[in-house]
């Protein structure tokens, strides 16, 4: 993850005011951050009985809107402030404080999902590392039938990915990796994924993401 002690300071420093700073926040790159949870929420389809794994839990704001016992919730996020919070609102989850990018997480949760969710996180990562997670979770952590979904800053082509760029260069963080679609949505589908995605907002959008028939069943015969 970029600069992962600096970024972590970060979100350890800003979990007290976390909550109330998106719900008024105004400007790029939380523009229209609720309707992007609410999205997510929808697409997932969460239904009693399924196990869901939240990465990049924060404060767990998206966690607390699933529609099940938060004993179904498992939670990963490398702040250990923002984990103390989510244990508030969520306090049967299971938290572990874990860099997304490595891989000592998935060992130590032993569990396999229906949904893999993450709300403004995977931006964290370099695009190579975005797609190697996403291909890793898939193999590792997904049920059969279950999909991914990922809401984050993102665009849908690379024109509004640099018009974004040049209007909102005074708040743009350079040390981030925001999503493009057309070039990722390719990409996550030559590595057998199949993929929708939708763009919710000036600056977000998301992702549903799940093994496409031909990787399930292999190359027909």
């Amino acid at each position: 993850m970029a600069q992962y002690p600096k970024r972590q300071k970060l979100f350890d420093e800003w979990a007290k005011s976390y909550d109330q700073d998106l719900e008024d926040w105004e400007s790029f790159p939380f523009i229209g951050y609720d309707a992007v949870l609410a999205s997510l929420i929808k697409m997932a389809d969460v239904r009693i009985g399924h196990n869901v794994l939240d990465l990049g839990i924060g404060t767990g704001n998206l966690a607390r809107r699933l529609p099940i016992p938060d004993r179904h919730i498992w939670g990963v996020d490398f702040s250990r402030s923002m984990l103390d919070k989510a244990r508030e609102v969520l306090p049967n989850a299971h938290l572990i404080q874990a860099d997304l990018a490595g891989v000592d997480w998935v060992n130590e949760i032993q569990q396999s999902f229906d949904r893999i969710l993450s709300a403004y996180t995977f931006h964290e990562l370099p695009d190579v590392e975005k797609i190697t997670t996403i291909i890793d979770l898939a193999v590792n952590c997904l049920k059969p039938g279950g999909c991914i979904l990922i809401g984050d800053i993102s665009f849908m082509n690379k024109a509004q990915f640099e018009w974004a760029h040049q209007f909102f260069a005074d708040l743009w963080d350079e040390d981030e990796y925001y999503w493009c679609a057309e070039p990722l949505t390719d990409a996550l589908t030559k590595a057998g994924f199949s993929v929708k995605y939708d763009q919710v907002s000036a600056c977000a959008g998301v992702y549903r993401i799940h093994l496409s028939e031909s990787a399930i069943h292999g190359p027909e015969r």
